[in-house]
């Protein structure tokens, strides 16, 4: 499938007219703080995210938002986004064959969106507060400290970590996003992000078994200098 850029590059160079010839409402790129738009075709809501089915001539194409009120008919104006091919949403039970995962999204072209930082500024990741609650270590396990003193030794290796849950996100780039403390620290660090396909609840105490990564940078300031990566619960 044609990228985003492919796809969409036209809607802020022509004006696309509809099927009767009559001029459809396009985003002046002059003044307009997105790079695209679309007329909303159908929307799905989830408990984290709004699917919006965007359509603009014969452009079309789905696009994921941070959950946002919005109806059939309306204009989204977002930025361009990254493209999950074969995505499956578990909670929808439903596989989209594409679908852009967007940060910046609005109905008014002209206003900052609400999770856009201001000019100059990159969004950073949410501060994550130390929860003090200490777990005992996972038989053949590591400590959180222990990973984060010795992270090149653990680089590309898979490691045990049992922890709290500190935070969870689901289905995020095709994946499910936690954070666990086990009560110990290295040099200020003391929260391990996991990513993984299995669901947690927040405050739960898990064993997760996964693949170390370090320096993993997304973008958008969510950098990470150790990563467990794909990893699976152990009872």
């Amino acid at each position: 499938m044609k990228s985003l850029l492919t796809i969409l590059s036209v809607i802020l160079l022509f004006n696309l007219t509809s099927c009767d010839n009559q001029p459809e409402k396009t985003a002046v790129a002059t003044t307009s703080n997105f790079d695209y738009n679309g007329l909303i075709q159908e929307v799905i809501q989830t408990s984290n995210y709004t699917y919006c089915f965007v359509k603009d001539g014969k452009n079309e194409s789905w696009v994921a938002i941070s959950k946002m009120d919005l109806s059939v008919g309306q204009t989204l104006y977002f930025n361009q986004g990254l493209e999950m091919i074969d995505f499956h949403s578990k909670e929808l039970d439903r596989t989209f064959p594409s679908v852009f995962f967007v940060q910046k999204a609005s109905i008014n072209p002209n206003t900052v969106a609400a999770n856009q930082a201001p000019m100059g500024q990159q969004p950073v990741k949410p501060v994550i507060e130390k929860t003090n609650h200490a777990v005992e270590m996972a038989e053949d396990g590591i400590t959180i400290a222990e990973l984060y003193g010795n992270k090149t030794k653990y680089a590309g290796k898979k490691v045990r970590i049992r922890g709290k849950v500190s935070k969870f996100s689901s289905e995020i780039m095709g994946k499910n996003w936690a954070h666990i403390q086990d009560g110990t620290e290295s040099n200020g660090d003391f929260d391990l992000t996991v990513t993984t396909l299995d669901v947690v609840n927040k405050d739960a105490v898990v064993t997760f078994e996964g693949t170390i990564a370090l320096d993993k940078d997304f973008g958008h300031g969510y950098f990470y200098s150790v990563l467990m990566e794909d990893a699976v619960i152990v009872k």
